[in-house]
């Protein structure tokens, strides 16, 4: 795919998302976090298919695209489930040669301790719960990656397959808990594509979160920026205090260091395995949200922790997605382990080798 297309993607997702996220609109999603005419307006421009593959009938965006149309939905804090549903779920069902359904997509993964499956009659009984499944409520059909056997399978669960427990995350978006206990015909299950195993799987969905929270970072500075600058105090705009300077300053290089993290596990996923590169990411932009939301509240003083005041759109979401797909300390202690396990010998060369983004 041409630069020029990449670009007219991530201009017309632009333009499309600024006419439709409005403060009023983004509000309204609120519970629930879904703006349906959004996801027809998405569906329509084709971006659900932006994770597949173009053989699939997907429009085939490498990694490092699909972040960067991510960090656009961040930063107009889209209510819709892109990441879920375009390149999570229907990477999964690309890889694992089954159709794609029409409409939204939720999408987990679930190991044995959670969905046992077991023989049936003719059949595969699936017993378990999976916790906190975005967007559930609003899918047609949930997309669920289970290990059985040492294997990664990929099924596909239709609304009357599975009951529902339904609940929010701080950013009032939708996290439900879905219960299964059902039999279904063997033939359902499919392999999952090659190398796609829980851990690919949850390193990808962290990834593509971090790309969300990159996206909302920079709108909590820019937020900050054109209040410091429009709010006067004692005659003087805040944006000429530098106490404010110096703060803002921070906040933007926390910014700066949440980006060049996520893009370059992106590149890296692009070509290879990359869980040390997207545990650096997730836990950079993890770092970046906790400093950004404390210097964009404090920027805007009171005005900030209105409910009426769109700042709390980014600030909300970077809250919640900072504890999504791993925390900055499950991921620390994950990338740690790997460090410890390759030898005193190879610490260096895994610290060097591909550019330590992490300070």
């Amino acid at each position: 795919m041409s630069d020029d297309t990449r670009q007219m993607l991530l201009d017309t997702l632009e333009r499309v998302l600024a006419d439709h996220c409005t403060a009023e609109r983004v509000q309204a999603a609120d519970p629930g976090g879904f703006d349906a005419a959004l996801w027809q307006t998405l569906e329509e421009l084709g971006y659900p298919l932006a994770g597949v593959p173009e053989q699939a009938g997907g429009i085939g965006l490498p990694l490092a695209d699909l972040c960067a149309l991510l960090r656009v939905c961040g930063r107009h804090c889209a209510p819709v489930p892109l990441a879920e549903s375009a390149m999570l779920a229907a990477w999964l069902l690309a890889g694992a040669g089954l159709e794609l359904p029409g409409g939204v997509l939720a999408v987990a993964a679930a190991d044995s301790t959670q969905v046992r499956i077991t023989p049936q009659g003719s059949g595969l009984r699936l017993a378990g719960a999976v916790s906190r499944v975005a967007a559930a409520r609003h899918a047609s059909a949930i997309v669920l990656l289970l290990e059985n056997g040492g294997a990664c399978q990929v099924v596909v669960l239709h609304p009357s397959d599975y009951r529902l427990e339904v609940g929010d995350n701080l950013a009032g978006e939708a996290r439900d808990e879905v219960h299964l206990d059902l039999t279904i015909d063997a033939g359902r299950l499919r392999t999952a594509a090659a190398g796609v195993t829980l851990e690919a799987f949850h390193a990808r969905a962290a990834l593509l979160r971090a790309a969300l929270m990159s996206g909302a970072l920079e709108r909590a500075l820019q937020q900050s920026l054109d209040y410091a600058r429009e709010r006067k105090q004692f005659g003087r705009a805040l944006a000429a205090f530098q106490a404010i300077q110096q703060q803002l300053a921070i906040l933007a290089a926390e910014v700066v260091a949440a980006n060049a993290a996520v893009d370059h596990a992106a590149a890296v996923a692009e070509t290879g395995p990359a869980l040390n590169e997207i545990a650096v990411a997730k836990i950079r932009a993890g770092k970046a949200a906790g400093v950004a939301c404390r210097i964009a509240h404090q920027v805007h003083g009171a005005m900030g922790f209105t409910q009426e005041y769109s700042l709390q759109h980014a600030t909300r979401r970077l809250w919640a997605w900072r504890d999504e797909n791993g925390t900055e300390t499950a991921w620390a202690l994950r990338l740690g382990q790997r460090l410890a396990g390759a030898g005193a010998a190879a610490l260096w060369p895994l610290t060097t080798a591909s550019g330590a983004v992490a300070d």
